[in-house]
């Protein structure tokens, strides 16, 4: 089956895009990361989802080294297409639960994600080839083709050029200005948390601290990856 067939919308709605981004300021923000690999990792990876997964992950770390720290468009590019190769489904079907943030590794483990899962794993593969963090910001939209809530990833080639969104529901990207269908409510990323003003700005309205569900994340991250 082709890439298109699996680019479908993620499930929600917008009042679950408020309310997270209400706690997601209360609660504050750390750090992201980059991917690290091992052979702890490859095992874990072989042993809960076996050897085609190994497989998968052992790709991304091969992108990672051969086209890390070179022009970062291509690294989006690269990167937006080796992740929408994954296909889509919700978590209610991929984990028996509402809102479940997997990690790279797990969505090269089941070979299938949702759009928060697609976003997060560009995010954490892209800071890994060396983009710098505050050129990126996972982003909470509105599609409005859908009708639906949905989550993005932002990149931003200086601090106030309009941004480049990297999308699982389409392979180009395109400046966010182009993006019709798409209203941005709020992006974060470790270091901060934006209210969007319009499809290009965004207003700061938190810093850096002590988290939930962003901290729960990295630390099952981390523990993935062997820390």
């Amino acid at each position: 089956m082709s890439v298109a067939s699996f680019l479908q919308p993620c499930s929600g709605d917008t009042r679950r895009v408020f309310a997270l981004a209400t706690w997601l300021l209360a609660a504050g923000l750390v750090f992201a990361q980059g991917l690290q690999f091992s052979q702890a990792l490859f095992d874990w990876v072989e042993g809960k989802y076996g050897s085609s997964a190994r497989g998968r992950v052992q790709a991304l770390q091969l992108m990672i080294e051969r086209h890390g720290h070179g022009s970062e468009n291509a690294m989006l590019e690269r990167v937006n297409a080796f992740f929408n190769d994954v296909r889509y489904n919700d978590d209610w079907a991929l984990w028996d639960r509402k809102d479940y943030w997997a990690t790279p590794f797990e969505v090269l483990g089941i070979n299938s994600a949702d759009c928060e899962d697609y976003a997060l794993s560009k995010f954490f593969t892209l800071i890994s080839m060396g983009v710098p963090e505050e050129k990126l910001r996972i982003t909470y939209v509105k599609a409005l083709t859908l009708g639906e809530a949905h989550m993005v990833l932002a990149y931003y080639p200086t601090e106030d050029a309009e941004p480049l969104i990297l999308d699982n529901l389409t392979n180009r990207i395109q400046p966010a200005g182009e993006r019709t269908d798409l209203v941005p409510v709020y992006s974060f990323n470790g270091t901060a948390l934006w209210l969007a003003v319009n499809r290009v700005e965004g207003k700061k309205i938190g810093g850096a601290g002590q988290i939930s569900r962003w901290q729960a994340f990295q630390e099952k991250l981390q523990q993935q990856m062997g820390g």
